[in-house]
């Protein structure tokens, strides 16, 4: 990518007429943090002199332009405006917010629904893929349900899910990762249900309807609904939207309940040939072999993590790793499901450990956005 690079005192020029708006990002922590992303509401934005989605610019400090993406959250109007930044610990960073040329960014983040799989829907980033399934594999010769999420490993930073899809054999490594991992009738790698009288309420059907609210090149997002199920004699419904940024290894995932005034929900992970186990509070990380896999040990180790801010974890119920908590009629519940492995940048579990204690603590103690006109 070409960067345009307007000088320091340019940019210092910029800042002092009303053609730009200033954004004060600030790292109230004492943690270096990475591709951390920042949002601004689009209303802050549009005071800004003739300025669109289309030509809405992010110059750093340096006067280099810095990619961004308007996110319209499914709704005909923009809602913010996303970019990324790395900021050290106590730092605080200023860049500004122009009309100009946006520069070609290349896509960090896709995903789709893959008609051509059994209304698949899959999504990745630049470290990560996943894919849960669809209406359309109930009717399969696998006739199969289930609310479980698969994990695509990969080994580069490349968007690799159509190509795979195309290619037709994801269950070998072409050098890039595969689909190594069993999901079954399990919650797989993150996904959720309601947890009550001590068992799983299960769907019963897979996903009904999705829709795409954004698509890069730094975030995609999807929002899937469900049928109305029972759970234990009342009738439910269920809105899931999934959201991955570029630079994560973890999903947000939304659901929304109605139907019931609480309603007690368990985020977790099937566990396979645990190796490690880890937890703290509000999250729990675990290594294991490849479960999807004529050789496991050539294939490595896969990495998974829930994230749930106010969760109890229990390590090992009806077969998983959960993270369980309340959820009230109609109210998001936010957790982050995430996974990584051997052979694609994650060395040990220690390494693992502390990627889900960051986020963690970073959801704690988020990044202080200021806008300054």
């Amino acid at each position: 990518m070409i960067r345009k690079i307007i000088p320091g005192a340019a940019l210092l020029a910029l800042a002092s007429c009303a053609q730009n708006v200033q954004i004060e990002v600030s790292n109230p922590s004492q943690t270096q943090r990475e591709a951390q992303s920042v949002e601004v509401a689009w209303s802050e934005i549009t005071p800004l002199r003739g300025v669109t989605p289309e030509n809405v610019v992010v110059l750093d400090a340096e006067g280099v332009q810095v990619p961004s993406q308007t996110i319209y959250a499914g709704e005909e109007e923009p809602q913010t405006l996303l970019f990324q930044t790395d900021i050290a610990a106590g730092e605080t960073l200023r860049f500004a917010v122009i009309a100009g040329e946006r520069e070609d960014y290349t896509a960090k983040a896709y995903g789709r629904q893959v008609p051509e799989r059994y209304d698949d829907y899959a999504w990745e980033n630049d470290k990560v893929a996943y894919r849960l399934y669809g209406p359309a594999l109930e009717t399969s010769p696998e006739k199969l349900i289930t609310p479980g999420i698969d994990v695509w490993v990969k080994s580069t930073d490349r968007l690799v899910i159509d190509e795979r899809y195309a290619r037709g054999h994801y269950h070998h490594d072409y050098g890039d990762g595969m689909d190594c991992y069993k999901v079954g009738v399990t919650l797989g790698a993150g996904a959720s249900l309601p947890f009550a009288g001590g068992k799983f309420w299960m769907m019963g059907h897979n996903y009904a309807t999705q829709r795409t609210l954004d698509n890069g090149p730094i975030r995609t997002t999807v929002e899937l609904t469900y049928a109305p199920f029972e759970v234990d004699g009342k009738e439910v419904s269920l809105v899931k939207t999934i959201s991955l940024d570029a630079g994560s290894r973890f999903s947000r995932m939304e659901n929304r309940y109605t139907g019931v005034a609480e309603l007690p929900i368990a985020a977790g992970v099937v566990r396979h040939d645990v190796k490690e186990f880890a937890q703290g509070d509000g999250w729990f990380a675990l290594r294991e072999a490849a479960s999807d896999s004529a050789d496991p040990a050539g294939d490595g180790d896969i990495y998974l993590s829930i994230v749930l801010p106010g969760s109890e974890v229990l390590p090992e119920t009806l077969g998983h790793a959960l993270a369980v908590k309340m959820a009230r009629d109609g109210e998001p519940l936010v957790y982050y499901a995430g996974s990584g492995w051997s052979k694609g940048g994650i060395e040990n579990m220690a390494q693992w450990q502390k990627q889900a204690a960051d986020l963690t603590a970073a959801l704690a103690e988020p990044l202080a956005v200021r806008v300054i006109r």
